[in-house]
Parts: C-alpha cells; structure tokens; sequence
C-alpha cells in the first residue's frame, strides 16, 4: 500500500475512532487505547475468531479477556498481565463504550491497516510525552539504509510497537526473492509497548524475540547477540539514565558520557551489541553531532578515529508530534571493508554525510512527512556509496547536492563537527525545496542554533590558542 493510500485509508475507519475517542472519555487513554489493540488484533489476525467478538453475550471486558486470553500471547511472550494497564475490570458507560467499539470493528469489511492506523493514531494524539510509536516512513528509511540481509539478526534495543523490526523484514522481503526471513529481536522498557510490539510483528508474519519481561536496555546491558543489524529510534537527550551505577561499565570504550545525556551512552550500547562486521542505524539529536561537551567531544572523536561511523543524515523538522528537537540518523559499522554485509566498496577511514531537510512533503496530518520516492532516492546514495548497488557513472553521489563523504582528516580539521551542513557546501544543498527558517524553525530553535554555533566556534578558537588542529567554522 503506498503512503498516499494509508494517508486516506483511516477515512474508512471513522466509525471505529469515533467509539473509541467515546471509550477514552470513559476510561483513560491508555487503557482504551490497549483495549483497542487487543480487539483490533483479534480481528486481523489470520485467524479471524475475532468476527464473532461482538455475538459474546454480557459485559464487553470480560468478552474482550476470554478471547484475548484464548490466543496464549501473554504467555508465548511473558506479556504482564492486561491488570496493569488499569483494565481489568470496567463498568458501565465504559463497558458498553467498549462493546461499541468491538462492534463498529468487527464489522469491518476489510480492516487492513487498521493496527497500523491505530498506532499513528495514539502517536498525534499523545505523543507530546515521548510515549509514541515510529512513523512508518522513518522506520522505512532506517531499514533501507541499514539495508539488511536475509537471515540477518536484527535488534531494536527500544522497540516500541516493532515497527523497525517490520520495516527491516518488509525491506528483505521486498529486495530478495528468497532466503531466510530476518531474526528479528526486541526490548522495550514498557510493558504495553511490548505487548503492542507481539501484536504487530505477529500480525506481519514474524516470530519475534521479545526477551522475558520489560526491560531498560542500558541499565541491564547488552543482550549478547552479536546482532548483524541494530535499528533504534531512541529517547532524545534523555537525562536520568544510570550514570553513577554505570560509570565502570566495559561498554564505555570510546569515554564516559555525560552525566546529564544519555545519547552516547545509547551510542556506545548499540556498537557493543553489534557483530565483528555489524551495522547500524539510530536516531540521535541534533545536538549530539556538535555539542560542546566535552564527553560527548570526547566520543565524537573516537567514534571517527575508530572509524566507526559510517554516515549521519540530517532529517526535516517536525517529524514527530511530540518534539521541536532537530534530528539525525547515525549510521554505524563495525567493518567498513568490502564484505557481502557492507558492500563492494571499501570506505575506511570515510562518513557520508546528507542533508534532507528540504523534504516538503505534507499531508492534512499535524507536521512533516517523508514521502516514498524521496525515502528511496536517500538509500539508493548509500547503497552506490557502499557499493550495494552499481553506480550510474564515476560519481557515486550522482546529481544528489544533498550530500558529501568527508575523510577522516577533514573531519578532524573541523573539531569533529558531525553535523552534516558543516561537509554540504552547496546553499540548497537538500533533497526538494528548502523551506524558509521562518516557515520551518521555531524561534527557540534557532536560538539554541545560535548557542550551538558559538561554541562550536569558541572550541576551534580555543583549540587553535592550545596549538591544536587548525581554526575552522
């Protein structure tokens, strides 16, 4: 189904989101929205027993949890008990909001995309507390340019409802007529994240590795897997996150982070879950790729001497409904060497840097969209750079202004600068149209642009007076 067609496709469903936007009234938001997963679930799944929901007689609830209970999921996947999200028992005006809700979705002809929509549904609606669910296009894009293998191990180390780990089977499936379906593992800390993750990747024919019980993956550390691919869109510039009980920790090769930001902890996490020549894709903060912390300088450092690093691709604003923060994805690889994982182009010592922030595609939903062509155009770059694919001629950047590989000197020059616009030369340097500042940065945003320049420029003055490496802006 293409993007334009699951814009409109929930037009179908407004008999369905009207029962339950009434059941979120009655019961709290997130207890209608797991109740809501749980009957949509039992509709399209392959075995439909989930038609016949709404002929069950008496209270809706204890219906719902006789069916639910029926499939063993909690059990297959050590799923907590539906009683602490708060649902186990409802009453009145609820119970009957919720046998309207089972009604209105059982009687759906055709309820393809209907979890799916569901899941967007809850992100714009209560996102704004970062509990929100990758959009489809960027878990797309992540898959694409992590460009995974058939029988790879594949891990999202913070995966929500699954949608990356989808993404990356979708992306198999669609590239290789046949081989061995991905082993797809995940970790969420959340227990209702989880439970939506064995709905989800059921339903998309996968049989995933959700560990034993909810987990927060820094804290309890690596899962040993030695992954081929680590996909994870993780928590921005997350402050509390373990740094006293975890300051010896053997995963803090490349320095220490920062006490008060967890994104090169996150960072350091990902690389030691990944095998000798294992690759990754994450979403970072803009922040991270020129901070002046000194850590976080530390790593930037080591993470390119290391030549860890691969590539980093600045994302268009307002992808999220829950944040103005700016965002990148960081490409990582273990082995930058010609391999049937990486490509038949060697790339030591470099980083392929893009600048997509003049994606303009848009829709009647809240914010900003990353639209299918621009998505395939990004991966097809870096797959001619690695060497995935052949390239059209000498240059294999083609005509894309957008981006630019930098070597490591270069980038030692520039203070390990890692953001992208620092290596993109051209002023229009972007996929489709820039937008204006005005149209497309809050004033707080560029403010803090601001500070970020002028400390970036105070390190490279400072670096030069110390007899560094030479001043560059």
């Amino acid at each position: 189904m293409t993007a334009s067609n699951q814009q409109h496709r929930p037009l179908a469903f407004r008999h369905v989101w009207r029962a339950l936007d009434t059941l979120c009234d009655a019961a709290s938001p997130e207890a209608a929205y797991q109740l809501a997963f749980q009957v949509i679930y039992l509709r399209c799944r392959p075995v439909r027993s989930g038609v016949g929901l709404a002929r069950y007689t008496g209270p809706a609830e204890p219906a719902l949890s006789r069916a639910w209970m029926s499939l063993g999921l909690d059990h297959r996947f050590g799923l907590e008990p539906r009683a602490t999200a708060a649902t186990r028992t409802l009453f009145g005006e609820a119970d009957r909001a919720l046998a309207v809700l089972i009604s209105e979705v059982s009687r759906l002809e055709n309820p393809a995309d209907l979890f799916d929509s569901c899941l967007d549904r809850y992100s714009h609606r209560f996102g704004e507390r970062g509990d929100y669910y990758t959009p489809r296009a960027l878990a797309r894009l992540m898959a694409g340019l992590a460009a995974p293998r058939p029988g790879e191990r594949v891990l999202d180390p913070v995966c929500g409802c699954g949608r990356l780990l989808i993404a990356a089977a979708e992306w198999v499936r669609g590239q290789y007529q046949q081989g061995d379906e991905l082993r797809v593992h995940g970790r969420d800390i959340r227990p209702e994240a989880r439970r939506a993750a064995a709905m989800n990747l059921t339903l998309n024919g996968l049989c995933p590795d959700l560990g034993g019980k909810a987990v927060d993956s820094l804290r309890t550390g690596p899962v040993g897997l030695s992954a081929d691919v680590v996909l994870a869109n993780l928590p921005l510039n997350m402050k509390d996150w373990g740094h006293q009980e975890l300051s010896e920790d053997s995963r803090w090769s490349l320095g220490l982070p920062p006490r008060g930001n967890a994104n090169f902890a996150w960072v350091q996490h990902i690389v030691s879950e990944l095998s000798p020549q294992g690759r990754a894709v994450a979403l970072l903060s803009d922040r991270a790729t020129r901070s002046s912390n000194v850590a976080e300088a530390r790593i930037r450092r080591h993470l390119v001497e290391a030549d860890l690093l691969a590539g980093v691709v600045a994302l268009p604003a307002r992808l999220f409904p829950h944040t103005r923060t700016g965002t990148t994805l960081w490409l990582f690889s273990k082995d930058k060497n010609q391999s049937a994982g990486w490509g038949r182009n060697s790339r030591t010592g470099q980083v392929l840097f893009a600048d997509v922030r003049g994606l303009d595609s848009r829709t009647d939903q809240p914010g900003r969209h990353l639209a299918d062509h621009d998505i395939d155009r990004i991966c097809d770059v870096f797959a001619v750079w690695r060497g995935i694919r052949p390239a059209q001629g000498d240059d294999v950047t083609g005509e894309a202004t957008w981006c630019n590989p930098a070597g490591r000197d270069d980038i030692a020059r520039r203070g390990y600068d890692l953001s992208p616009g620092s290596y993109i030369h051209q002023p229009s340097a972007t996929v489709g149209p820039a937008p204006s500042d005005d149209e497309d940065r809050y004033p707080k945003d560029v403010l803090y642009q601001h500070f970020e320049d002028a400390a970036r420029i105070n390190a490279s003055l400072r670096n030069v007076l110390e007899g560094g490496q030479p001043w560059s802006t």
